[in-house]
Order: structure tokens, then sequence, then C-alpha cells
């Protein structure tokens, strides 16, 4: 849209400014979802400013972008306000105190210490003001020291079921990283022209390729998608997710998951 309407300076809720300026215009959430290909669960996430659901920051802004340029917001506003409160939210988690399986091994070893103390100052203490025989007294020592030996045994079980967590949490990562390699779509056969730039989409992902002065194309794309253009110099691209992205220049295949960076990508360089 040519005139786009600015977001408010003394406002910085990005998700309440999307969802008024959505509700002004009298549109769904539903509508908005299928006009622009983004799932409802996102579109109710970026207005909720439920970070936990929304996916990497980078995938994140092309939401954010696509969805204000829509409802004729600014989009560069728009994304740095994103930016702002999503660094806040990742700053907030990493405040939370973790507490670990060794920690909670020290607490547990302090109170059955202290446990074993108590109980076998408190044996003393009746075996001394009470006069009983000898007999009593060892009676009570093998007491405390069955239950100190039964604490030890609390201990060490404590100890196996958290190795027994850490076992478990790394195999199901590991199952994790399985099922995405399998729902990996196998790479397409593509005979790309020559001097073209030609862009596969092997999934779902948030896609821009620019120069410095001009954006040939920005937004959502889905498996079995493609775009193409000719080629010219100084091109950079961001994606999402560049494993979902195959990218081929003048016929040649490009590797842009060596860079190790998701945004402005330098093609040139590749």
């Amino acid at each position: 849209m040519e005139n786009k309407e600015e977001l408010e300076i003394d406002i910085d809720d990005i998700g309440a400014i999307l969802k008024s300026s959505r509700l002004k215009q009298k549109k769904t959430l539903e509508d908005v979802s299928g006009e622009l290909c983004i799932r409802k669960i996102y579109l109710t996430a970026l207005e909720d400013g439920d970070y936990e659901t929304l996916p990497p920051i980078p995938y994140g802004i092309g939401y954010v972008r696509t969805y204000a340029n829509y409802l004729g917001l600014s989009a560069e506003r728009a994304v740095k306000l994103y930016k702002a409160a999503s660094l806040l939210d990742e700053q907030n988690k990493q405040e939370e105190v973790d507490i670990t399986p060794e920690v909670n091994k020290s607490s547990n070893r302090h109170i059955i210490v202290g446990v074993a103390v108590l109980l076998f100052v408190y044996g003393v203490y009746s075996v001394f003001h009470t006069s009983s025989s000898k007999k009593n007294i060892e009676t009570q020592t093998e007491v405390i020291q069955q239950e100190v030996q039964e604490d030890n045994i609390v201990v060490e079980t404590v100890e196996e079921v958290a190795q027994v967590d850490v076992v478990e949490n790394d195999e199901i990562s590991a199952q994790e990283e399985v099922v995405e390699e399998q729902e990996s779509v196998s790479e397409p056969e593509v005979t790309p022209a020559d001097n073209k730039v030609v862009v596969e989409f092997l999934g779902e992902t948030w896609f821009e390729l620019k120069d410095k002065n001009k954006v040939y194309f920005q937004g959502i794309y889905h498996q079995g998608d493609k775009k193409e253009m000719d080629y010219v110099d100084n091109l950079f691209l961001s994606a999402g997710r560049p494993k979902n992205v195959k990218v081929y220049v003048k016929g040649q295949e490009k590797d842009i998951l060596t860079k190790r960076r998701k945004t402005n990508i330098a093609i040139d360089s590749l």
C-alpha cells in the first residue's frame, strides 16, 4: 500500500498494535491467515506476545514484516518493536534460576546428614538422662546406623534416577533429530536456465531476495514453491530455515548452509 499508517511512537507493544489495526479493519484471524498463508497459531502468538510459540527471531521477523505490510503499517517500525520485545523475553528467561540435579543431590545430602546427627545426639542424650543399660545404648546405635544406611540408599537412588533422566533426554533429542531429518523432502531435479537465479523450496520457510536498492521477492513459501529471476550483481538472501531452500545461480547450486547464518548472505560470495 502506498499510504502506510505509521505506528504511534508512544506505543511499544507490537502485538497490541497488530491486533488493534486488524480489528479496526474488521478482519478476522482466519481472513489474515488465508490471505498471507501464515498459520493462525502464529498470528495469535504475535498478537498475544507469546514468543515461546513463535519460531526463532529471523523467522518471526518475516511474519511481522508480512503482517505489518498487509495491515498498512510501517514494516521497519514493526520489526524494531518485535526484536526489542523478543530480546527482553529472552533475557527474562535467562534470569530464571535452574535447579540442577547436582543441587538437589547436595541439598539431600545436607538434610540426611543433619537428620542423622540429630538422631545420634538424641539417642546419646536419652541414654545419659535415663540411665539406660549398655544393651539399650547398643540397640539405639544400631538403629541410628541402619537409618543412616537407608538414607544413603535413598541418595544413591536419587542419583541413579537423575542419571537415567539425562540418558532418556539425550535419547529423545536424538530421536527428534532423526524425525526432523526424515521429514525433509528429497531434492527435486532442476534444470535452471543460464543467467538466472532459481530458488526451490523443500518445506515451509520465510525467504527474501534483494540487492541494495530493491527487494525482488519476500514472504512465506511452502514445499513445491519456486521463484526465479534474471541474475544481477550484489544480491543478498535471507532464509528462516536455510535447509528448506535450494538456490541455483547460472545453472550451479549454491550451498547457503556453509555460511552458518540466516540473513543477508551475499550470493556472489557462495
